[in-house]
């Protein structure tokens, strides 16, 4: 499966009649590390007024959670959440800080202001098209390391670690659809004498 998300992590600043709003963008694809990032984030702006949030995370039956932090109820976290439909996202977190400058802004201007600020923070980051990429690991004799690394390379696979010893271990990030045919070429490369293991892998960035 594959699905639109934020290329990567990034903020994006806006000034609304005094106040103050940081927007922090980042991907992520469970509960928890939604949560992580938005502790992260209060920790970084100890004195803010505010850390309004939404994220959607989950690749079948998305989980959406919304904060609005002490704003009045819909004005803060539903806006963000808005953007992040109507942009078609998913596996995104954004946090809105605020610092309160002194002036009430009302509900329709804290809606636009939250809006506005999440459009930006998710501007900054960028898009980028998302592909499930399972991780394989195969134990190479040293002289078939270069022939399967060029191989895996060639074929837009990610390097994720070597490591030496009486054999040489090599893991990859491998996209899901491709693992048949890598399979089989490093199972040729090697003479039949290497069939690479399948583990559980992550999502990343597709490499056309």
């Amino acid at each position: 499966m594959e699905f639109l998300s934020v290329a990567g992590q990034d903020s994006a600043e806006i000034m609304v009649r005094r106040s103050r709003f940081i927007a922090s963008v980042a991907p992520a694809f469970d509960e928890e590390e939604a949560e992580r990032f938005i502790d992260s984030i209060r920790l970084s702006y100890p004195g803010a007024t505010h850390n309004v949030y939404a994220y959607t995370v989950g690749t079948g039956s998305p989980l959406d959670r919304l904060s609005d932090d002490g704003e009045p109820r819909g004005t803060a976290g539903y806006p963000i959440l808005e953007i992040i439909y109507k942009r078609e996202l998913k596996n995104v977190v954004c946090v809105v800080t605020r610092y309160f400058g002194g002036i009430k802004l009302g509900a329709g201007g804290l809606l636009r202001a939250y809006g506005r600020a999440a459009a930006e923070g998710l501007d900054k980051a960028g898009t980028a098209r998302y592909a499930y990429y399972n991780l394989i690991a195969a134990d190479l004799e040293y002289d078939q390391l270069g022939r399967v690394q060029r191989e895996l390379e060639s074929a837009g696979c990610m390097l994720a670690d070597v490591s030496y010893g009486a054999t040489v271990t090599l893991e990859a990030y491998v996209r899901s659809d491709l693992i048949p045919m890598i399979c089989g070429k490093v199972k040729d490369l090697t003479r039949g004498n290497v069939v690479p293991v399948v583990r559980e892998g992550r999502y990343f960035p597709a490499i056309s």
